[in-house]
């Protein structure tokens, strides 16, 4: 009982930092899906965004479920106290072939199916990624049948009385990088496994792979998907532009809800996807259009989109002028404050991403949220709570102040984040002001790429 008592409060402190610190809205989709207490099923998920995925899915179950998420082995290397923290909080080690290579992967994987099979017969859910990896893009990779595999082991221990249901799962997020965006967890139709079990007892590898593509295209159904790799990065560019806004108004949905206007990506993709098979050539002055776009904002030091963001003020010279100078000017008085509240918070955000390997590699740079939450929840917050604590409290007597600054970092963390991105936009502004050539070149590509998206999409 204080094991189930202390992992719920570590749960509900987890999931306040994910979904109300770094997270501005969470939302979960077909929630009458997902498992209650004592359900035998398994829950394979496209595979996004590193470690916020299964931590996302964790968290999304009831109090007093404990699920189990099968996770890359090499981070049960790392030490033996370490692992003792995973197995408290429910991870299993997936070995996988790539990386652990072939005979220790088979070696150790028929425990952890058996182990994982025994877990999911007491009642606990078990997680994975059928997948084996995260990345990028909006695809999903060819998905293993190790899932069905513990799945069929747990209706075996149960000698196939009971039924094992599959539980797809479809991850989404408004952003893989960055704090204060907003994510989807969307639970599927459960998959009874029960009517399979007599033809699984006579040919088990035929039946997983009949099994394996019916759920994996109830996921991608699930998620903004495309098989076209060559052009991934351009449908994105278009459906997070203009051009993805005014579909979803034409739709008569809210841009900025992110389940309404994932239907309305999903439309964006498939029209993107049918155009570039109908017309290679125009996808090809598109693609031009694009990376001239992605040049010119590189050399202003703009993010993706400021222009568009910025485009009908930048049109009142005047007007936008003295926005600048009065943003300026604030930014400058708001310093001191914006310096107290990165105060421990900017540590949190800023630090743990440097440990990172090949911090450039997108691959790679999808791990930073992962890090700022996992290394700053279990390693920094704690620390800086324990030292400001002792810093205050034993040096000065401030007990209850100490405490109020403590319950305020969240506050801070957030004030700091939209204030720092406002700088970053008064910045973008400044630099599209001061390079005046540079951004009418800017407008017409827009105007281009408005353009030739609707030739695309609409051309015979």
């Amino acid at each position: 009982m204080k094991k189930r008592l202390g992992y719920r409060l570590f749960k509900r402190y987890v999931r306040f930092w994910l979904d109300h610190v770094m997270y501005r809205h969470r939302y979960i989709l077909g929630k009458e899906n997902i498992p209650a207490i004592g359900d035998h099923c398994v829950i394979p998920a496209n595979h996004q965004n590193a470690a916020i995925d299964p931590v996302a899915m964790v968290l999304s179950h009831p109090q007093p479920v404990h699920p189990y998420v099968l996770a890359m082995g090499g981070v049960f290397t790392w030490s033996k106290i370490i692992n003792m923290i995973w197995d408290w909080v429910g991870m299993l080690p997936a070995f996988r072939m790539d990386f652990e290579g072939v005979d220790e992967a088979l070696a150790r994987t028929k425990y952890v199916i058996d182990f994982a099979a025994e877990k999911i017969k007491e009642g606990n859910p078990v997680m994975l990624f059928p997948e084996a990896n995260h990345h990028v893009e909006h695809w999903m990779r060819v998905w293993q049948v190790g899932y069905l595999e513990i799945a069929f082991k747990a209706a075996e221990k149960m000698n196939f009385e009971q039924d094992v249901k599959i539980i797809p799962l479809g991850h989404h997020y408004s952003s893989y990088y960055g704090a204060r965006g907003s994510y989807i967890l969307h639970y599927g139709e459960p998959f009874s496994l029960q009517p399979y079990y007599e033809e699984y007892k006579e040919h088990p590898r035929t039946t997983m792979r009949k099994i394996n593509p019916l759920l994996r295209d109830q996921v991608k159904g699930m998620m903004l998907y495309t098989d076209d790799l060559e052009h991934e990065g351009l449908y994105d560019f278009i459906r997070l532009s203009q051009v993805g806004i005014d579909h979803a108004k034409a739709q008569n949905v809210d841009p900025d809800y992110l389940p309404d206007r994932l239907k309305s990506d999903q439309e964006v993709f498939a029209k993107l996807d049918a155009g570039t098979a109908r017309n290679p050539q125009k996808t090809e002055q598109l693609m031009q259009t694009w990376q001239a776009i992605r040049q010119v904002e590189d050399s202003l030091h703009l993010r993706q989109h400021a222009f568009e963001g910025a485009r009908e003020n930048l049109r009142k010279t005047g007007w936008c002028v003295c926005h600048t100078a009065i943003s300026l000017l604030l930014h400058i008085i708001l310093l001191p404050l914006w310096l107290f509240c990165l105060i421990p918070v900017g540590i949190f955000y800023y630090i743990p991403p440097m440990f990172m390997p090949g911090k450039e590699d997108p691959y790679y740079m999808v791990y930073t949220q992962s890090m700022q939450l996992i290394v700053s929840v279990l390693v920094f917050s704690p620390l800086f709570m324990i030292a400001g604590l002792l810093v205050f409290g034993l040096c000065w007597g401030w007990w209850w102040q100490a405490v109020v600054w403590i319950l305020l970092w969240p506050a801070f963390g957030i004030f700091a984040w939209y204030n720092g991105s406002w700088m970053r936009q008064t910045f973008e502004r400044l630099m599209m002001l001061t390079h005046r050539d540079k951004t009418k070149q800017m407008a017409d590509l827009y105007d281009q790429l408005y353009r030739q998206t609707n030739d695309l999409i609409n051309a015979e």
